[in-house]
């Protein structure tokens, strides 16, 4: 299986790049780090792609070209990369989280599991807790924080081509959460999984395995506030892809977050919009009439977003980016 880890950064390498560096290099996978206008001129690897702005317009792409700079969505042109060289998995990560030795375990499609029975919204961090805590994952709703999942009582077997991980230390949780808690140290349980079926829960760009079935819909969304992109892209993709009868894998755990500093003013004013519009998008979403068959996938993102920027969630100029995106895609898969 040929496979990438792609991530964005504005640092320095670090322990966290020069680990998935090691791991990359072990195990054969690509590692593709797209650089931005912040990012240190001075930027070098001992395995894998560094990719700065200028490499970058360089590149056979019409995408990144048009994608703005400071922008975490230049993520998008990381994954083109993987596309063009071949990949059958892509991990996406970011430069604060430091992988595991288990950090590959989780690769493989066919799992055996027990699956969420809901058909909602629920707080999935709460089945990896050993011990109940007040904790919720960034992007759920806060009216369903308490929503605790619940299994069927038989186990699927099933191909799931997207897979979500846990992270445990700092994990993946909203600026409210981290204004409460000044002190974040959680221990999720290892070696856990579950489907997500027809329910709903967030999912990040943190430690994401995506396969090539559904490569069309890793796009991330521009004209939205970096602490809400990941969150709409992975509303977008479940959607699209509960419609297919396909779903969603949470495994813990194989990352543990170092996380960088963040102003959580900033954090919280970006990931308004999100609390403000989360019930009304998904409420389009469910309504739209998709077509089944992955052949149908990106036609689905383009009318998923269609109907998103006709209810002002994103703006007009979103189908400028992703049109282009999905044009540069078409030559890479």
């Amino acid at each position: 299986m040929k496979g990438s880890i792609v991530l964005t950064t504005i640092n320095k390498p670090n322990i966290n790049i020069k680990k998935l560096t090691k791991l990359s290099k072990k195990n054969k996978f690509d590692l593709i780090i797209i650089g931005d206008l912040k990012t240190p001129n001075e930027f070098k690897l001992n395995h894998g792609f560094y990719f700065d702005i200028y490499k970058q317009k360089k590149l056979k792409f019409d995408f990144a070209k048009k994608c703005p700079v400071n922008s975490y969505a230049r993520k998008n042109i990381g994954y083109l990369i993987s596309f063009k060289n071949g990949s059958e998995t892509i991990i996406e990560t970011d430069d604060d989280n430091y992988p595991k030795d288990n950090f590959l375990k989780f690769l493989k499609l066919e799992h055996t599991v027990y699956e969420v029975k809901e058909k909602s919204w629920v707080n999935v961090y709460f089945k990896f807790l050993t011990n109940k805590i007040e904790i919720w994952p960034r992007g759920l709703p806060l009216d369903k924080i308490d929503t605790l999942p619940n299994f069927k009582i038989k186990k699927i077997k099933k191909n799931f081509f997207l897979k979500q991980g846990v992270c445990e230390g700092n994990p993946d949780v909203d600026a409210i959460y981290r204004i409460m808690n000044e002190n974040i140290n959680i221990k999720f349980k290892d070696n856990y999984k579950f489907s997500l079926g027809n329910a709903f829960c967030p999912i990040n760009s943190q430690n994401t395995i995506w396969s090539k079935k559904i490569f069309p819909l890793m796009y991330l969304p521009i004209t939205c506030t970096m602490r809400a992109t990941d969150i709409w892209r992975g509303m977008v993709a479940l959607n699209i892809m509960q419609n297919d009868n396909q779903t969603a894998l949470f495994f813990g755990t194989t990352m543990f977050q170092n996380r960088n500093i963040h102003n959580l003013s900033k954090d919280l004013k970006d990931e308004i919009p999100e609390f403000k519009n989360i019930h009304k998008a998904y409420k389009i979403l469910k309504n739209l009439k998709l077509k089944k068959g992955s052949k149908n996938y990106s036609q689905n993102l383009i009318k998923s977003y269609e109907a998103l920027i006709k209810n002002r969630i994103f703006k007009k100029k979103e189908m400028y980016f992703l049109k282009s995106w999905i044009k540069d895609l078409k030559t890479c898969i």
